[in-house]
């Protein structure tokens, strides 16, 4: 059977601004510590958006990079977690995924970049709500834009997600894009 793939680029092009809280696996997101005036808090960076396009048409604002919780507080620092160099892959999907710091819209899922890693591309803070996620580098579209990326591969491929996945349906295109800086804003 023939299928038609879809071709998807994260570009390097900045588009905008997201807030996100430093993250990690094993101590789940930065807080403030005991003695600080904002103790329990979590502190708020500002990190820059980026374009995903699908099929050369229809453009999403996606959070790209992401800070690991590593303890320190500084005012400003580089994001320290994403894939920066460029590079293509064939993403399967990963049913059930629900972002693990915010309420998602109800699309549960994810597309995983490559095998073994840990790296996806999933649902993404709205920050019209002032939603800010921990972010380690996935690939997050923001302002509830996820459902619509999701049908939107549907329509193109004429396939569900699984088999979207399981027949690597999506061409991804990462193109190369440093890592920008973040600063601190609460």
């Amino acid at each position: 059977m023939n299928r038609t793939s879809v071709n998807v680029t994260v570009t390097s092009k900045v588009i905008g601004a997201a807030i996100v809280v430093p993250f990690s696996l094993t101590e789940g997101a930065q807080t403030y510590p005991p003695g600080h005036p904002k103790v329990g808090d979590n502190p708020l960076y500002r990190i820059s958006t980026y374009a995903m396009v699908v099929d050369g048409k229809s453009e999403y604002e996606v959070i790209r990079f992401g800070l690991q919780n590593k303890g320190t507080i500084l005012k400003q620092r580089i994001c320290d977690a994403g894939l920066a160099c460029g590079q293509s892959a064939r993403p399967t999907w990963v049913p059930g995924y629900k972002p693990h710091s915010f309420e998602a819209t109800g699309y549960e899922g994810a597309w995983r970049i490559m095998d073994g890693k840990a790296f996806l591309i999933h649902e993404g803070p709205n920050t019209g709500l002032y939603q800010a996620g921990g972010s380690l580098g996935c690939i997050e579209a923001l302002n509830t834009r996820w459902p619509d990326f999701l049908d939107e591969l549907i329509n193109i491929t004429g396939e569900p997600w699984p088999e979207i996945g399981k027949h690597r349906l999506i061409n991804l295109t990462l193109n190369a894009a440093s890592a920008p800086m973040a600063t601190l804003v609460y």
